[in-house]
């Protein structure tokens, strides 16, 4: 709860503030509470971290150092009560990493002080340096330097003034200078990249005596594993058990005072709104997201225990029925300091069937690592909400167009959401094919129903439309691709040409991204909120923006473009992910005011809304194949009868385990890898232009 700022009118105040001026050497204007503000205790007043970087555009380093503030920096932080000055000493400034990692000034057994949940180390190049020897490192051009750590903690994550703080997994990987704990967590590790000549320990110590001389020392801010409690003296605490916390003022306009409420559980997440224990309390309390798959007893879910180790949280959930799901997230792989929720997948366990399982999300910025277990628990204490049990079924689009002689491959596991069966075609006579391989639309038959291998109660249909292979003939289509990073690779726009050079129909493509040759309007990583919104991002200008408006007729104007047939939309994958602004509702308004204002501008012209590609299928990537499937549905309900938007289902034609960007280990015994779990190898990108080739034919003959 933020202080407001209250006008000072009397000379009773006016004298207050001098001598508070007086007492602390300040030159701050107060800032004080309104007095409709009701405070109850317990209260606590939080520490914050400013960072400045002496350049915004680069990562911190020894080049680029930042500068980074806490609150109290000159060794007081003052109050202002009724006709009192209260000065509160501290031994260093209140820091803030996280919600959960945060200094603050609490009142515990009754007894006031400072809880430090926030870690200090301050170098001077006294320490025990020596250097790594390990050959675990990615970059062996580098020097890494480790030191005795201040204390073994959990959550590897902090702030520093000169390196970039890394988690021992990105600190393997990284080529940069950063710094971080060690496996054992007993050391630190400082990797330099040979800047400012530190490649021996002489080198290095000297630097960091060297900053601290001059007042900006090397200081390492991290998440301590446990609270530390600074009780203030007598005196201090008479004077703080007798404040007026409605009326409290303070020099410092960053102060804030925070009514310490009981946690509540998200009820939409949970059936109880406490635990009842404390540590489980408040991982819940961090939960953002339940999702159990494929579990045909869907009653009376609950998360039954957390495990703690020195590396490892372990989680299980499990029903009355005893099905119990398990997973695991490891600390020093995991950023405590992000908002962005990281995914713990849990995999059938005991009587879970195999197929089934769990991916609950957590904000981690929220938590504090647990340092030890908890179990014992039940649907009434940590009771699952049934919604979070996902349905099982099969999302395909209405209808897809298949040219004669051209055949189109594809892959029905891609539209299986909340399942890892294998999904079957029914035959006219009966009989169920296994679709994994892939199927032929060229010679099927008009209408293709598939089910699941041990469900028949799952059942959905398609339709198949034969186009002749002389539709359009004599015509010159005008196309635009608009869209995200699978436009802006070139290479599915490149293939969509290739398919019309030998074809009696042609096409001319426009855009002011791609090349001469091969032009589109693609923008790796863009959004349909960014192209409504954003000027710039990425490195990419909005040439579609004007007066902060998505503007088609504005974009066809201003690049002299005489007019377009078909706009071909491939976005929603990074629509999903973008924060703040991933909602179903929020994502489709943007859609549809790109839509209108390209109808605005013709109404004539054929929008061909792909549905969001699949990723390569692992069960890393299975949480976010069915949020992709649960927008897909919600785009073919939204735009089944829209006329002018037509829904192409580019996401079949991806072989969802053969169709990526494989890449050779230098090591020959280890198999090959998938470099790029999202964008398609080149064969991937055949497929997906041969589904849109097959639309734009079967636009022109309809017309």
């Amino acid at each position: 709860m933020n202080n407001n700022v209250k006008k000072i009118g009397s000379d009773f105040l006016k004298t207050s503030i001098l001598a508070m001026l007086l007492s602390c050497s300040l030159t701050l204007t107060p800032v004080f509470a309104k007095e409709i503000t009701q405070y109850s205790l317990p209260i606590s007043i939080d520490g914050k971290v400013v960072v400045t970087k002496s350049s915004t555009i680069y990562n911190i380093n020894p080049y680029n150092p930042a500068k980074i503030e806490g609150l109290g920096e000159n060794g007081i932080l003052s109050l202002f009560d009724k006709d009192d000055i209260i000065n509160i000493p501290l031994s260093h400034p209140l820091y803030r990493l996280s919600d959960a990692y945060t200094d603050k000034i609490v009142c515990q057994n009754d007894i006031w002080g400072i809880e430090r949940n926030v870690g200090l180390k301050i170098f001077d190049g006294s320490e025990d340096w020596q250097p790594v020897k390990e050959g675990k490192f990615y970059n062996k051009n580098t020097t890494i330097f480790e030191c005795t750590a201040p204390e073994k903690v959990l959550a590897r994550s902090g702030l520093c003034t000169h390196f970039d703080v890394h988690s021992l997994e990105s600190q393997l990987k990284n080529i940069y200078d950063g710094i971080s704990f060690s496996e054992n967590r007993e050391k630190i590790y400082m990797r330099t990249m040979n800047v400012k000549n530190m490649s021996t320990i002489e080198t290095l110590t000297g630097y960091l005596k060297a900053q601290y001389d001059a007042g900006t020392p090397v200081t390492f801010l991290y998440a301590l594993e446990q609270s530390k409690f600074e009780p203030f003296d007598n005196t201090l605490q008479e004077r703080l058990n007798h404040v007026d916390w409605d009326k409290v003022g303070f020099l410092d306009a960053n102060v804030k005072i925070n009514r310490m409420e009981e946690v509540e559980l998200n009820p939409n997440l949970f059936t109880v709104k406490q635990t009842g224990n404390e540590i489980m309390n408040q991982f819940l309390s961090a939960v953002t997201d339940i999702k159990i798959y494929g579990e045909p007893e869907q009653h009376h879910f609950y998360v039954s225990n957390i495990a703690a180790s020195r590396d490892v949280l372990g989680l299980s959930i499990q029903n009355e029925q005893g099905h119990r799901f398990y997973g695991e997230m490891r600390y020093d792989e995991n950023d405590f300091l992000s908002e962005k929720p990281i995914e713990i997948r849990l995999e059938a366990r005991d009587n879970a069937p195999s197929s089934a399982s769990a991916e609950i999300k957590i904000n981690l910025s929220k938590l504090k690592a647990p340092t030890e277990g908890v179990h014992g628990f039940d649907s009434s204490t940590t009771g699952i909400q049934e919604r979070c049990i996902q349905q099982k079924d099969l999302i395909f689009t209405a209808y897809t167009p298949v040219v004669e002689g051209v055949d189109i491959i594809q892959y029905p596991y891609n539209g299986l959401i909340n399942s890892t069966e294998d999904v079957f075609l029914f035959t006219e006579d009966g009989q169920k094919i296994n679709t994994k391989q892939g199927i032929s639309l060229l010679n099927s038959a008009s209408t293709l129903t598939f089910t699941l291998e041990n469900d028949d109660s799952i059942q959905t249909s398609t339709e198949i439309i034969k186009v002749k292979k002389d539709a359009g003939a004599g015509t010159e289509k005008t196309v635009l691709f608009l869209g995200d990073s699978l436009i802006n690779e070139n290479a599915y726009t490149q293939c969509v040409q290739e398919l019309f050079q030998e074809d009696a129909m042609k096409i001319k493509l426009i855009g002011t991204r791609g090349t001469e040759d091969n032009p589109h309007e693609g923008r790796g990583g863009w959004s349909a909120y960014d192209y409504c919104n954003e000027t710039t991002k990425y490195g990419f200008t909005n040439p579609f923006l004007k007066d902060g408006k998505f503007d088609f007729s504005y974009y066809m104007q201003s690049n002299e473009y005489a007019g377009v047939d078909y706009v071909v939309v491939s976005m929603g994958v990074n629509d999903l992910n973008l924060v703040g602004h991933n909602s179903h509702d929020e994502i489709i308004g943007y859609f549809n005011t790109i839509f209108e204002s390209i109808h605005k501008y013709n109404p004539e012209i054929k929008i061909i809304l792909n549905t969001p590609t699949m990723l390569f299928s692992t069960e890393s990537t299975d949480g976010a194949k069915n949020t992709r499937l649960e927008f897909s549905k919600r785009l073919k309900e939204e735009y089944a009868d829209k006329k002018g938007i037509y829904l192409s289902s580019i996401s079949m034609a991806i072989n969802p385990s053969m169709n990526f960007k494989w890449i050779e280990e230098m090591d020959k015994s280890k198999p090959m890898t998938v470099s790029d779990t999202t964008h398609p190898n080149l064969h991937g990108y055949r497929n997906m232009a041969t589904t849109t080739y097959a639309f734009f034919k079967y636009l022109a003959e309809a017309e």
